[in-house]
């Protein structure tokens, strides 16, 4: 069975089968979540979680990473791995294994420095968020799938709460304003991270600030530093006939004997160069 088999029946977007990127970063947080639950819940949540005040005091840096593994609760991690397999798959099939981890990842951890740099320059609560917990799931990498989704295949229907039909770019634009309404209200879910994943997620892909686009850039700055180069190349080989020109009119009016050291020495690389090209 094919992957869009479901889409192409019904006419509604669903995950199909599970890619190799979505696979494993759900196998990934299952098991952290078990780990968690079952053991190291406080230890877990303290060293993996991004708390602003551990990375500032002893420099837990790898908290931008790891707490998109940890979750709240088993609903928590429920509905962003269903996100996950629901919209990342398609994802994935479009763009190839290692953009898909390179978006994810990039958003996920942008969306921990946007935290962090809230937290530290901030009061104990703005936009919402309680700073003086720790920062878990990866729901602001989630939502930066869900903006790439809407701007990738915004015409797809998609089943709101999987009854309520609409367009793929609406269901994010719904999803968007919700997020933005419950930021003024103070609790534990960090509604402002799942805007900051929206905002990430849509600079990312509006500005063609992607991987494709880096490596483009890169092989970009090195054609040109090339091109400068040979051209740099060529001006000093056309000074230097310039001057051989020069010395050989002199030479024809004064005589060799007429030249200094420096016009020997110019004189002599060039019949250097140019026995040299002739050997090859």
């Amino acid at each position: 069975m094919r992957y869009n088999t479901y889409y192409e029946s019904t006419g509604f977007a669903l995950g199909g089968r599970l890619t190799p990127a979505v696979k494993y970063l759900i196998i990934s947080c299952a098991a952290s979540f078990l780990l968690q639950e079952l053991h190291f819940h406080d230890t877990w949540t303290k060293v993996l979680g991004l708390t602003p005040v551990l990375v500032n005091g002893n420099f837990f840096i790898w908290q931008f990473f790891t707490y998109l593994f940890l979750h709240g609760g088993i609903w928590h991690l429920l509905f962003n791995m269903f996100a996950l397999w629901m919209f990342g798959g398609e994802l994935e099939r479009s763009w190839g294994t290692r953009e898909f981890v390179v978006f994810y990842f990039i958003t996920g951890v942008g969306v921990g420095l946007i935290h962090w740099a809230l937290a530290t320059g901030g009061p104990d609560s703005i936009f919402g968020a309680d700073y003086s917990r720790p920062l878990i799931g990866s729901s602001g990498a989630i939502f930066g799938l869900l903006a790439a989704y809407g701007l990738c295949f915004p015409e797809r229907r998609i089943l709101f709460m999987l009854l309520f039909p609409m367009k793929a770019k609406w269901f994010v634009l719904l999803l968007a304003a919700i997020e933005l309404y419950l930021c003024r209200v103070p609790g534990s879910i960090a509604h402002f991270a799942h805007l900051s994943g929206m905002l990430i997620g849509w600079l990312y892909l509006k500005k063609e600030w992607n991987l494709a686009a880096a490596r483009f850039y890169v092989d970009d700055l090195r054609r040109r530093r090339k091109i400068k180069l040979v051209h740099k190349q060529e001006d000093h080989l056309q000074q230097e006939r310039d001057e051989v020109d020069r010395i050989l009119d002199k030479i024809n009016r004064e005589g060799i004997q007429s030249l200094s050291r420096r016009e020997l020495k110019i004189l002599h690389r060039a019949s250097s160069r140019t026995s040299s090209g002739n050997a090859k």
